[in-house]
């Protein structure tokens, strides 16, 4: 049995952009557009700021940032099959930060993107076997 944390919709403001600023890299004025229009959603699940958004039946998880990853995988994983998707996707610059949120699960690199400065790694985890 898990132990599930709140996920909260919150609002999007200057201290919360500013947890967030780490894990938006050059995209904050793109987010900020989308949670402002609805197509993304920002959440917080307990000390930790979820920026989210569902393509099809893929929770994707656009950026995350405060502390406790760990203790929110479980929330998230939930939120996702509320949603009624079928997998979690993300984009990370951190590999081993994320890598270790979701270490007890079988989540798979699926693309790693070469960038200039900095490469890309995409990962999925698929919910239910599906």
């Amino acid at each position: 049995m898990y132990w599930y944390l709140a996920v909260q919709s919150v609002e999007l403001t200057d201290s919360v952009l500013r947890v967030l600023r780490p894990a938006l890299f050059n995209a904050k004025g793109t987010i900020k557009r989308e949670i402002r229009q609805g197509i993304s959603q920002l959440h917080q699940i307990g000390q930790l700021y979820v920026v989210t958004r569902k393509e099809a039946q893929e929770l994707v998880i656009v950026a995350v940032a405060g502390r406790n990853l760990l203790d929110a995988v479980p929330s998230l994983i939930r939120y996702a099959q509320e949603l009624q998707c079928s997998s979690i996707r993300w984009h990370t610059r951190n590999p081993e930060y994320i890598r270790h949120g979701f270490a007890n699960l079988p989540a798979q690199l699926v693309e790693k993107r070469r960038g200039i400065f900095h490469d890309e790694y995409v990962y999925r985890l698929v919910l239910n076997g599906r």
